[in-house]
């Protein structure tokens, strides 16, 4: 397996192209999961306290570190959640359990989850005073449309540094990653094989896949990855932890990477849009409605 690369921010600071992300691993096998990323080669762990796994993942990280690593050789990140948008004091509380829970003494990189109406920019300014601080290395948005990036760079001082959304041979939206790309925020996908739907389908990629040798999950992946996308990836399985992280020793053409373009629709458009309306105005997280409980143990 090629070593995993490492694409610049616009700060100068380096984050691992590939990244092992949280979501919906459950609390009881958090540890084992982190434990077998780090041993695959995985250095980059995306967190969130909606992910309600943050204490567990973080021990395991504090139990590498504790065989003579050291924070430099890993990046993570952690995000706060709609239901602690709501008041800017909120949201930086929330950032501050997800740090201390994380046990790491600070994060490289923290988001604002969902940019909610009325309510992102504050909490983003909230959380500017944790860059200020030291726990945080540095501050992202997620989710975010052009017109939310716009919006909150009416009120920042820390500009942002990266913004994560969904993309996916299913859901290629172009002009928002030139968008991004073109004022040097490093863009991050997720469901980038959309948990094993319709793009590990698609005949362009199984056949691409077929000619190199290569699984059509690795191919998707790859497709990310040659659009210059920092990709985040979940399996709670080594081999395909494996499987995901070797795509950095072969390459598609730029025909491949045409033909896979091709795969998006607009009705696939017009759905993520629904998506993002829905999510963005508020979604329960595993605590209820309200603003997250305090710090707690991991089991």
């Amino acid at each position: 397996m090629a070593a995993i690369p490492y694409v610049t921010m616009k700060s100068g600071a380096a984050m691992p192209q590939l990244a092992f992300g949280m979501y919906l691993i459950p609390r009881a096998e958090t540890r084992a999961a982190v434990r077998n990323a780090l041993a695959v080669g995985y250095r980059h762990f995306d967190s969130a306290s909606f992910y309600d796994n943050e204490a567990e993942a973080g021990a395991e990280l504090q139990a590498w570190l504790a065989t003579g690593h050291v924070m430099s050789e890993i990046f993570v990140t952690t995000k706060v959640w709609t239901t602690d948008l709501g008041d800017p004091m909120a949201a930086k509380r929330s950032a501050e359990i997800s740090i201390d829970e994380l046990g790491l003494g600070y994060v490289h990189l923290l988001m604002v989850h969902w940019p909610m109406p009325g309510k992102h920019v504050a909490a983003y300014l909230a959380l500017e005073e944790l860059v200020r601080s030291g726990k945080a290395m540095a501050l992202g948005v997620s989710n975010y449309t052009p017109q939310d990036y716009e919006e909150l760079m009416r009120s920042a001082t820390i500009p942002p540094q990266v913004n994560t959304f969904e993309v996916n041979p299913m859901l290629y939206r172009k002009e928002w990653i030139d968008y991004f790309q073109s004022r040097g925020i490093t863009m991050q996908c997720y469901k980038p094989l959309q948990r094993g739907g319709d793009a590990l389908k698609a005949d362009v990629a199984a056949s691409i896949a077929a000619r190199l040798g290569k699984t059509t999950a690795q191919v998707c992946l790859r497709w990310a990855v040659q659009k210059e996308l920092v990709v985040l990836v979940k399996s709670v399985k080594p081999e395909r932890m494996v499987e995901n992280a070797s795509i950095f020793d072969f390459e598609l053409t730029p025909e491949d990477v045409e033909a896979i373009d091709g795969l998006t629709t607009e009705e696939a458009i017009k759905t993520a849009a629904g998506h993002y309306d829905k999510r963005r105005t508020g979604t329960t997280a595993p605590w209820g409605d309200g603003q997250r409980p305090d710090r707690r143990s991991a089991i």
